[in-house]
């Protein structure tokens, strides 16, 4: 795989998450008739399930995207691209919980998972548990998306790889969000006017990406620079790479 098409499916998925994340949230809150989307408030369980389903996929949209990145990057910014891949994993996870939660509490609830009290009973309790800290996790995971991006938007604009104009919008606008996420979790309620930046350049970035791809990086000094032109494929040079050090 091109670097260039690395990019192009890094904008897909990022494109994608804002229709598998709010998609699925809106299934799941639509169906609820509480705050906290628990099968015993739900009207209907096979949308609840369809929701958090969805919100799983995102997760492992945001895992790719991760991945992708680090492969682009291993061989320009190799600290920033192991940090990024580290970040997106914890986001992906932390994502994760919510959906995992309800989906098991439904499938409790539907009595199609014969186990014993004890082992049902934790289970649920776990499940319950990951449900109801669901947006907790929610913003922990932002604050730890908007930190990693900083860095990654710094590293793509120092090697070319997205217009000067683009790199520095995103480092900005993710370390605004990253200060919102941090102020919601602390009880401020400003995550959501805060992510505006952020969000608006994912959009951008985002649609960028789908068309052109990440651009040719350019030739940088210092020990984790190493140069990939834009139509090489990701593991062409990677018997070069292992020259570099950290």
């Amino acid at each position: 795989m091109t670097t260039k098409n690395a990019g192009r499916i890094v904008g897909a998925l990022i494109l994608s998450g804002f229709f598998l994340y709010g998609g699925g949230s809106f299934l799941v809150v639509s169906t609820a008739d509480s705050a906290t989307a628990l099968p015993e408030n739900a009207t209907s369980l096979s949308q609840l399930s369809a929701g958090a389903t969805l919100l799983l996929f995102n997760s492992v949209a945001v895992a790719i995207i991760g991945a992708l990145a680090f492969r682009v990057l291993r061989r320009l910014r190799h600290r920033t691209a192991r940090l990024y891949l580290a970040t997106r994993t914890v986001e992906a996870v932390l994502l994760a919980l919510a959906p995992l939660g309800t989906l098991t509490l439904t499938f409790l609830t539907s009595g199609s998972g014969e186990t014993s009290n004890t082992t049902g009973s934790a289970w649920q309790s776990l499940a319950r548990t990951a449900v109801e800290h669901g947006e907790s996790a929610y913003w922990l995971a932002m604050a730890t998306l908007g930190v990693g991006s900083v860095f990654f938007c710094e590293a793509l604009l120092r090697s070319a790889l997205l217009p000067r104009f683009l790199a520095v919008w995103g480092m900005v606008g993710y370390a605004i969000f990253a200060l919102g996420s941090v102020l919601q979790l602390l009880g401020y309620g400003v995550g959501l006017p805060l992510s505006a930046p952020g969000g608006l350049f994912e959009v951008t970035a985002g649609s960028y990406l789908l068309v052109k791809g990440f651009g040719a990086a350019t030739p940088q000094t210092g020990a984790d620079a190493h140069p990939t032109p834009r139509n090489t494929p990701i593991a062409a040079t990677t018997a070069t790479a292992s020259h570099a050090t950290n």
